[in-house]
């Protein structure tokens, strides 16, 4: 928000406008879009949000009965001739348009004349208003100053460092296809999470606001940035953060295991050049930062079994990216782990694989690992390894398989992998058919091995109720979160909404001897 004050020029006082305009409800319509586009016309209002050199916001202080009309515009005018500041009181020229380039446009006025400040007042308009709230309910509050009825609670923050942040009345939101069956009822959960969730932009950077918590308070205007309607917050509303809850050091003589996505771990040339990576880091600095990130969590969780996704698939050599995460390992308290190399040099074709790390004074390893070779995991899947290890502590033995499922990404326009508007998204069916071949492999090996004791770990890219994660549970396999720890769960945060998409399936031999899963 901007603006600066200026004192009244002379001719407010002998100008009272009282001029015949045209109603902004008129230039605004009933519908999105303006049904006076292209016409020249005078309209007058209060200033009420100036946006840094691009215009402001001019809302119409009459009380109208019909609340399906907005009662504000956005004046384009990077150079108004004159200091505008919320209060102002105006009339002027222009000529009405849609600015933005989706379906969505916010309906404005350019090719500003004729300016007259008519007064200044001392409050501006403002409208209560509650979510959840329709599209069309939306549109007849674009442009206008509101305030909330509800309290909101941070549901996104991915864009928070641009200081966007998503806020919702219906608590964090959850993924449709993590709490309802893949169809109608995900289909329109889908549309009500809409309804309840506004995108919210900070008035300037703030620190770090977790999602989870709680906004009251929360006043601004219902802006446009030419794609979507944004809430341009005229201060950080009051706002309550939740508990953080520490994570315990893991007791004697327990195996703690942890599966985590690193986020495309790409470490260059691994001799601090080769940036920016294909899919990971742009510089040697934000792979640095990425480090961090990781050691910190890493040092916090203290797990004896690591396995990874989205690690980079350049080998395991002294430059490749699972040395230099093995190094990172080191780094965090204890210094004595490994990683599992199949003596095939990369695993598979994709630039991204899937990784083992394990402390040695914990665990050892029994046996060569192994990897799945087979169409299901050439091209879209990543191919699973797994590998049988030995608690030294006890000598029990147990297979562990890292798996990263097809994403969610590029969906093709037909066929058997494409969007069948279930909820589910796209791929769907390639996901299934990588835990049909994966099962009975991974069955075959712990026969091979002498263990009934299996897990399987890994991104699977399928939230709890899709058809590959049915698909596990088909087999006869434990979903060991859900079982130890009830839901609703959540391992990522997507667009605003929480859902499962890392999972711990075991065989029910190795149910008796898990203790706390989350």
């Amino acid at each position: 928000m901007a603006g600066c004050s200026a004192r009244l020029p002379p001719e407010a006082a002998a100008n009272p406008c009282q001029s015949d305009v045209t109603p902004i409800t008129a230039v605004q319509g009933d519908g999105f879009h303006s049904p006076l586009v292209n016409s020249e016309l005078s309209v007058r209002g209060i200033v009420t949000f100036v946006v840094n050199d691009s215009g402001f916001y001019l809302e119409d202080s009459e009380t109208r009965p019909d609340r399906s009309f907005s009662r504000a515009l956005f004046i384009s005018d990077d150079d108004p001739g004159l200091s505008i500041r919320p209060g102002l009181q105006l009339e002027l020229n222009g000529r009405v348009t849609e600015l933005g380039t989706a379906s969505d446009t916010l309906t404005s006025m350019v090719d500003i004349s004729g300016y007259q400040v008519c007064a200044e007042v001392t409050h501006l308009p403002q409208t209560t208003v509650e979510l959840p709230m329709s599209a069309a309910g939306r549109e007849a509050l674009e442009g206008m100053r509101i305030s909330f009825e509800n309290e909101l609670t941070v549901t996104d923050v991915y864009k928070l460092f641009s200081q966007e942040l998503t806020l919702s009345s219906n608590g964090v939101l959850r993924v449709p296809t993590e709490v309802s069956m893949p169809g109608p009822a995900a289909v329109n959960l889908e549309s009500e999470n809409r309804d309840h969730a506004i995108v919210a932009i900070l008035p300037a950077p703030g620190g770090s606001i977790p999602v989870g918590s709680t906004m009251t308070e929360a006043t601004g205007l219902m802006g446009h940035n030419g794609r979507v309607q944004q809430l341009l917050l005229e201060s950080v509303p009051k706002t309550v953060s939740p508990p953080s809850e520490p994570i315990d050091p893991p007791a004697g003589g327990i195996v703690r295991i942890v599966s985590s996505n690193l986020l495309n771990y790409f470490n260059g040339d691994g001799k601090g050049g080769g940036f920016p990576t294909e899919r990971g880091a742009k510089t040697l600095q934000e792979f640095e930062a990425q480090s961090a990130r990781t050691r910190a969590a890493v040092a916090e969780m203290q797990p004896h079994l690591l396995a990874v996704q989205e690690l980079e698939n350049d080998g395991f050599g002294p430059d490749s990216a699972a040395r230099s995460l093995l190094s990172l390992l080191n780094e965090t308290g204890s210094d004595d782990w490994a990683f599992v190399a199949p003596g095939t040099g990369r695993i598979g074709g994709d630039l991204i694989t899937v990784g083992l790390f394990y402390r040695q004074q914990v665990l050892a390893s029994v046996g060569s690992p192994r990897v799945l070779d087979r169409p299901e995991f050439r091209h879209l899947s990543r191919q699973p390894l797994a590998q049988l290890f030995r608690d030294r502590a006890t000598g029990k033995k147990f297979l562990v398989a890292v798996n990263h499922l097809k994403s969610k990404g590029r969906c093709p326009d037909s066929g058997e992998n494409s969007d069948r508007n279930d909820g589910q998204n796209c791929w769907t069916q390639a996901r299934v058919s990588a835990v049909v071949a994966l099962v009975p492999w991974l069955e075959g090996l712990a026969v091979e091995m002498n263990t009934d004791k299996v897990i399987i770990l890994g991104d699977m890219n399928a939230w709890r109720n899709e058809d590959p994660i049915r698909k596990f549970t088909d087999f006869g396999l434990i979903d060991l979160v859900e079982t130890l720890s009830g839901l609703p769960q959540h391992s990522f945060l997507y667009w605003g909404e929480t859902g499962t998409l890392d999972y711990a399936f075991v065989s029910p031999a190795l149910t008796e001897y898990a203790r706390k899963a989350f």
